[in-house]
């Protein structure tokens, strides 16, 4: 697993239902991917702004096939419908290379987002 093949991806949200509602939610969704999800997901870290209405998340897969993977399985459990329901996503923005597949999933999504797909520089401190 290199740095250059990882993907980084940042969701940005409203709130459609209260914070409350949204934290719950996630928490479940964050839980239960952390038990039973994908091991090619590296980071799983949602916000939240309690008083714009705002969300947001930074999620770490290893390669663009682990991304495929957590998506087949989390669409599967009840948690996601559970937290779609709490926001509208705005924004999609993707940092690393696409494989066809995860491209062809996002085209057949119907989701607008952003790519970059080269890593230029960089790295990733460990800390313990």
């Amino acid at each position: 697993m290199t740095l250059a093949a990882r993907i980084v991806q940042v969701n940005e949200y409203d709130l459609t239902d209260t914070a409350e509602a949204f934290v719950d939610a996630i928490s479940a969704l964050a839980e239960r991917t952390e038990r039973e999800g994908h091991t090619g997901v590296l980071g799983y870290q949602f916000f939240v702004d309690r008083i714009e209405g705002k969300a947001g998340a930074v999620i770490q897969y290893a390669d663009a096939p682990a991304w495929l993977a957590h998506h087949r399985i989390a669409y599967e459990w009840h948690e996601m419908p559970a937290l779609q329901a709490t926001v509208s996503l705005t924004r999609l923005t993707l940092f690393g290379p696409f494989n066809d597949e995860l491209r062809e999933w996002l085209d057949g999504a119907g989701v607008s987002f952003v790519h970059l797909d080269e890593l230029a520089s960089g790295f990733v401190r460990q800390l313990s």
